[in-house]
C-alpha cells in the first residue's frame, strides 16, 4: 500500500468530530496523524482530511481544515515525524500518486438526520424556549402585533426600517416591490393594528437603511444575516434550527407561511466587505444541510411576522414569530 492508502485506511477507524463532543480536539488529532504520523505535507494531507471531514457533524470549512493542518505541522510532539510509517523522520519516502477526488457529500437530508439523531422540536417547543417570551397580547386575536414586537426588540429608536406589503405574481411565487421606509416607531404604531397586504404576504429588510434607497449601499448597520432552509420538511427545519441555537447567535426565527423557516443570525459586521465575508463563511459551513447560499447581501428581505400569505402558502399561511433573542451569544463558528 502507498502512504496515502495507508493513511486513508487508518482514518477510516477514527470516529468523526461531533458538535459539542470535543470536535476541535478530535479534528486536530486527525490532522496530526496525517502530518506527523504519516509525514504528509499539508497539500497531501488536505484531500484525506476533507474525506474524513464528510463524516463530521457538522463538517468543517476548507479554511478551518487548513488551519488545523497548519497547527499540526507546527506541533512538536513526543514522537518522530513519520512514526506511523515505522521510519525516522529523515528517511526518504517514495513518491505517492495524486490523491483521488473526495467522495461527494451526502445529500442534505442525510446530513440533517445525522445531526438530529431522532431529536424533534415543534413550533410550540421553540416558542416556549424563546428568551423573549411571546406574550399572550401578540398571540390569538392579536397575532398581527408580532411584527411590532420584532421591530421593538431588534431595531433601535430612530432607525429606518423598510417593509414591503405588496408585490407582483411571478409564476407560483410573488415578487415583492421596494416597499416603504419609516422610522422604527412609526412602523410599530402602524403594526399595532391589522395591516393590509397583498396575496404574497409581507417582508421586512433585516438591517436598517439610510432612507435613500433599499440597495446594499443604503444599509447603515450590518447587523443580521438570513439563514433559510427550504429543502427539508418544516418540522425538520425547526428541529435543525433548535439544534443550532447553542452554536449560532440566532436572534429570531420566523415561519415564512410557506415551505421555509427564516433565522436571523447576528453578525454585527463592521463594513459591507466584512459582512459578505462573514456571511459567506457562515453559509458555506451550513451548506451541507441544505441552507440557501444565495442570502449574502445585507439588504436581503425576510418575512415579516404577524401577517398571512395566500400565494405559495402552506397551511394557514401565517408568517409567525417562533423565537426571539435580541442578544444571542456570539460564536465565530458552529460549536464542536
Amino acid at each position: 500500500m502507498t502512504t496515502t492508502e495507508r493513511a486513508r485506511a487508518y482514518l477510516a477507524h477514527i470516529p468523526p468530530a461531533v458538535s459539542g463532543q470535543e470536535g476541535h480536539n478530535q479534528t486536530f488529532i486527525v490532522a496530526c496523524v496525517l502530518v506527523q504520523g504519516f509525514a504528509l505535507t499539508i497539500t497531501e494531507a488536505l484531500p484525506l482530511l476533507a474525506e474524513w471531514n464528510l463524516t463530521c457533524v457538522p463538517p468543517w470549512t476548507e479554511r478551518e481544515l487548513l488551519h488545523k493542518l497548519t497547527d499540526a505541522e507546527r506541533n512538536q510532539g513526543n514522537k518522530p515525524r513519520g512514526y506511523l510509517l515505522g521510519v525516522r523522520a529523515t528517511a526518504p519516502r517514495p513518491a505517492t500518486p495524486a490523491p483521488p477526488k473526495p467522495a461527494p457529500a451526502p445529500p442534505p437530508q442525510v446530513m440533517v438526520e445525522r445531526v438530529l439523531r431522532g431529536f424533534h422540536c415543534t413550533a410550540a417547543d421553540l416558542i416556549a424556549a424563546s428568551p423573549c417570551k411571546l406574550p399572550p397580547l401578540i398571540q390569538g386575536p392579536h397575532f398581527h402585533r408580532q411584527g411590532a414586537y420584532l421591530l421593538d426588540q431588534l431595531f433601535e429608536p430612530g432607525e429606518l426600517v423598510n417593509i414591503v406589503l405588496c408585490g407582483k405574481p411571478d409564476g407560483d411565487k410573488f415578487k415583492p416591490d421596494t416597499g416603504e421606509t419609516f422610522e422604527r416607531n412609526e412602523w410599530q404604531t402602524r403594526l399595532m393594528e391589522p395591516i393590509e397586504t397583498g396575496a404574497g404576504g409581507a417582508w421586512v429588510r433585516m438591517n436598517p437603511l439610510d432612507g435613500q434607497g433599499v440597495s446594499d449601499v443604503n444599509v447603515v448597520a450590518h447587523r443580521f444575516a438570513l439563514v433559510e432552509i427550504d429543502k427539508l420538511p418544516i418540522g425538520e427545519q425547526i428541529s435543525l434550527l433548535a439544534i443550532l441555537i447553542p452554536c449560532l447567535p440566532i436572534a429570531a426565527i420566523i415561519t415564512s407561511g410557506g415551505k421555509s423557516v427564516h433565522a436571523w443570525v447576528r453578525v454585527d459586521a463592521a463594513s459591507h466587505d466584512d459582512y459578505r465575508k462573514s456571511v459567506s463563511d457562515l453559509l458555506a459551513l451550513l451548506k451541507p444541510y441544505g441552507v440557501d447560499n444565495k442570502n449574502k447581501n445585507p439588504s436581503r428581505l425576510s418575512r415579516l411576522p404577524g401577517v398571512a400569505r395566500q400565494v405559495g402558502a402552506t397551511g394557514d399561511g401565517q408568517q409567525r414569530l417562533l423565537y426571539l433573542n435580541p442578544n444571542p451569544q456570539q460564536k465565530p463558528t458552529l460549536c464542536h
